[in-house]
């Protein structure tokens, strides 16, 4: 019976997965959504796995589907549409990251009585937005490149910011250099990681064409992009920009047509892969779910509504950066602010580092992550209703999806 159940239950989650994905665009419900409720239904529900066991396995999954993320959202950018967009998506990434530290910041000095030191782990923790989800759900959506570009820049520059804010807010005493370790940190992260993913890229791409029709090839590639991770994070970068930055280097080398087809061939190994890791990742996060005294509900309903007072400040602040986008694009981009796997990961770290002060922290990590989740639902409904004015007619050339072009400009 318990072979049954080990191999029995992937089998079905992996089903419903599936399903679930191809449903979403008639359904607009992102299947991450359908992929945290049978995680929920698996663990507090019906207790059918025990999640203290799981722990551990949920970050190793968790980063590992971040890592394959990236680089496959990185292979599915255009250069020139990138530099065009960047300035937006940078700009939205740290002025969201800074509006929701201040405002849940100060909800945890005034309804937890946390110190603000606290506060402001508290905010790093929920700051960002996830690349592991918005990455697959701007796929599943009818948004321009605008909106798209945007959205991955600042979700994939957010979780690095976030990564570095709490590491640093935790190793901190309330007298502590904030700014000056914040800036050097980052600052020293994202030289590392840009000239490691740049490197890897430009000779990874004289090397994929000719072993691309070997055996097993797609392993080797796995093995690099696994590879370019660790050595990022030996050198002192956070790894998981440089993987943005390989995917970005590899689609826009020049490429002649046959190494074209070989670049396709990879994106759909990497695609399937993604889909596999990404699938089990959302339901572990689903069977850790939690729940927290009746006290602390207030300060979480507070805690909601500062992120979506961030979000709507964010990109109305920023709105003006960001080029070719119409009011409904605005919109669009108030809707998705998603957490998800670095909120998770973040919060079993505060707790690890700060002790039981923080107990609660998971259990609202995963109600954070559940809610905002909702309004991607609210952001599907809402650009396909809006799709043939969201459009603007300045706006030309193929889809993200289809970055990757079968022409001599780039090369996967």
């Amino acid at each position: 019976m318990e072979m049954v159940r080990i191999f029995g239950i992937p089998a079905a989650l992996l089903i419903v997965a599936v399903i679930a994905n191809r449903l979403s665009r008639w359904t607009r419900v992102p299947d991450i959504i359908v992929l945290l409720v049978i995680g929920v239904l698996i663990g507090p529900l019906t207790h059918w796995a025990n999640p203290r066991h799981l722990q551990d396995m949920t970050q190793i999954l968790g980063m590992l589907a971040l890592i394959l993320i990236l680089f496959e959202g990185g292979l599915e950018l255009r250069l020139k549409e990138c530099i065009r967009y960047s300035p937006g998506g940078v700009l939205l990434a740290f002025v969201s990251f800074g509006f929701t530290v201040v405002l849940v910041g100060l909800v945890g000095r005034y309804a937890l009585h946390l110190s603000w030191l606290d506060g402001a782990i508290l905010g790093s923790v929920v700051g960002s937005t996830s690349a592991a989800v918005v990455l697959p759900a701007i796929s599943q959506i009818d948004a321009p490149d605008a909106v798209k570009i945007t959205l991955t820049l600042e979700s994939s520059l957010g979780e690095i910011v976030a990564v570095l804010t709490v590491g640093t807010l935790v190793t901190l005493n309330a007298g502590g250099k904030v700014v000056e370790g914040l800036v050097s940190a980052f600052g020293h992260h994202v030289l590392i990681d840009v000239g490691l993913g740049i490197a890897v890229g430009v000779i990874w791409s004289k090397i994929w064409p000719l072993v691309a029709s070997q055996p097993f090839s797609n392993a080797l590639n796995l093995g690099t992009v696994l590879g370019l991770y660790a050595v990022g994070r030996m050198a002192g970068g956070s790894g998981l920009l440089a993987e943005l930055v390989f995917g970005l280097t590899l689609a826009n080398m020049p490429r002649s047509s046959d190494a074209a087809r070989k670049g396709e061939q990879m994106l759909a190994f990497h695609s399937e892969l993604t889909f596999l890791v990404r699938s089990f990742f959302f339901v572990l996060l689903g069977m850790m779910a939690q729940t927290v005294p009746r006290t602390y509900v207030l300060p979480i309903i507070g805690i909601l509504a500062s992120l979506i007072l961030a979000r709507w400040l964010a990109v109305h602040a920023t709105s003006w950066s960001v080029r070719d986008i119409t009011k409904a694009d605005i919109d669009s981009l108030v809707l998705m602010f998603p957490r998800g796997l670095i909120t998770a990961v973040l919060a079993l770290q505060v707790l690890d580092a700060r002790g039981q002060q923080f107990f609660y922290l998971p259990a609202m990590a995963f109600t954070v992550v559940m809610f905002t989740n909702l309004f991607v639902v609210v952001a599907a409904v809402y650009t396909k209703k809006k799709s043939p004015s969201a459009v603007p007619a300045q706006v030309a050339g193929p889809p993200l999806e289809s970055a990757i072009v079968t022409d001599s400009e780039s090369i996967s």
